[in-house]
């Protein structure tokens, strides 16, 4: 359990801190792909920042959705298999586990127009992988595979940031009422 938690809860969400922070600078993170990362109109910290006040929920989703923290992750296939690699075919058996690549499907450019642009102002955000299933959306609980702490290291990005920019974000909701706000769930 520690292994997970480390893993996914430390470094998965040190490393969206790390691209968010970057990208608020107009810099491209080390291990991205430079080519693949064009910011657009946002091509200075003022603007960045400007992005980020405005609605950092969204600021962090597209971040992410460019560069993100944990690229890819592991399922069990269900049912025989047929795929076709590099010209010769393959089949695959229930129960086999694969890997799939979050940090291509995020830059699909069926689903997303411009996909190595950065645009927070994307209106389909919700459909990002980057926790492993398409966070907010409704049929969220269709998928899988969702990360259990998703909406956490939404608001450990957020007070770290909010901290170094000197400025504060809303959080998630997880107490009162106990309905999570900004469609967290």
């Amino acid at each position: 359990i520690m292994y997970v938690i480390g893993f996914a809860g430390i470094g998965g969400t040190s490393a969206a801190v790390e691209s968010v922070a970057s990208f608020l600078q107009v810099k491209i993170p080390a291990e991205a792909p430079k080519k693949s990362i064009d910011f657009g109109e946002y091509k200075t910290a003022d603007k960045m920042k400007a992005a980020f006040a405005e609605d950092p929920d969204a600021y962090i989703r597209e971040t992410c959705r460019l560069d993100p923290p944990v690229t890819s992750a592991t399922g069990v296939l269900k049912e025989i298999t047929e795929v076709s690699l590099a010209g010769r075919d393959f089949t695959f058996q229930p129960g086999l586990l694969n890997q799939y690549v979050i940090s291509m499907a995020n830059r699909d450019p069926v689903l997303f127009s411009s996909p190595e642009k950065f645009d927070p102002g994307r209106i389909n955000l919700h459909r990002v992988l980057t926790w492993n299933g398409a966070f907010g959306a409704s049929d969220e609980a269709d998928y899988p595979r969702i990360c259990p702490g998703r909406c956490l290291s939404m608001d450990i990005i957020k007070v770290v940031i909010n901290h170094v920019l000197g400025t504060s974000a809303p959080l998630n909701n997880y107490f009162g009422d106990g309905v999570p706000t900004r469609g967290c769930f």
